[in-house]
């Protein structure tokens, strides 16, 4: 279960977020609003990556996170980056298998032994899916997971994360109306501080 209530967030005079609240509890939630309305600011508060000025973030479980930008660790593996956030405990053979089962999935099958540097923009965007996803969380956030993605792409990857996010709470930043309607159950907008249904 994923939920804020009532959050507020101001950098200098200006203020980002005004109030705005949002439930999403085993549902996919897109979050949509103009460039620069605070759905990045929003999403960093509730992985606590920022703090509120006021308001409330209630969680149960784990969150995982993927970020518009890859964010991997240049001086490792496609593997190591994925496996990274994985349980010790389940021990590495494990991790490793269901770390290239994911990225085999993604269509990045034989693509684990490269390094970031070697990788296209779009490659780098689905292993960061592939990490967030291997965190196995129960509480997923997304910030335009398909931005980099091309045509003949996008397709697999919507198939795997609707398979990998079911039952899952999910926040997704998009502009695009027709991932969000492929990708979750509800839309709603973020506009002057405030959530609203779209």
């Amino acid at each position: 279960m994923l939920e804020i209530k009532d959050i507020f967030k101001s950098f200098g005079e200006k203020e980002v977020l005004s109030g705005a609240s949002l439930k999403a509890d085993g549902e996919a939630v897109a979050l949509m609003g103009e460039s620069g309305s605070g759905k990045t600011t929003l999403l960093r508060i509730i992985a606590d990556l920022e703090k509120a000025d006021s308001g409330k973030v209630i969680k149960t479980g784990k969150t995982a996170v993927a970020f518009a930008e890859p964010r991997l660790f240049e001086n490792v593996r496609v593997i190591d980056n994925v496996t990274c956030v994985m349980m010790r405990e389940n021990g590495r053979q494990k991790n490793e298998k269901r770390a290239r089962e994911l990225l085999l999935s993604l269509g990045l099958g034989g693509e684990e032994h490269l390094y970031p540097r070697e990788l296209s923009s779009g490659m780098a965007a689905r292993v960061s899916l592939a990490r967030a996803l291997a965190f196995d969380a129960e509480n997923v956030l997304l910030d335009e997971p398909l931005r980099a993605l091309d045509e003949g792409t996008r397709g697999a990857v919507i198939d795997v994360l609707r398979r990998e996010l079911k039952g899952k709470s999910v926040v997704l930043i998009t502009h695009d109306e027709g991932d969000a309607a492929a990708l979750c159950e509800r839309t709603v907008v973020l506009a002057d501080g405030k959530i609203s249904e779209k």
